[in-house]
């Protein structure tokens, strides 16, 4: 699992890959997207969430 700093409203969140964490106390960030990694597959289609991310910081 990834916690990235995004909007959650501005990203579209899939079940099962990623979700809204705010409110839920994420170790690091108060408000994100969390994204969950597990297989190559899942990896690139997180890559422009993380860019995302990055970009914003």
């Amino acid at each position: 699992m990834v916690n990235l700093k995004l909007d959650p409203d501005a990203v579209k969140l899939h079940d099962g890959f990623s979700r809204d964490v705010r409110g839920l106390g994420c170790l690091g960030i108060r408000d994100g997207v969390e994204v969950r990694i597990g297989s190559h597959e899942d990896l690139a289609r997180a890559a422009e969430l993380i860019r995302q991310s990055i970009n914003a910081a």
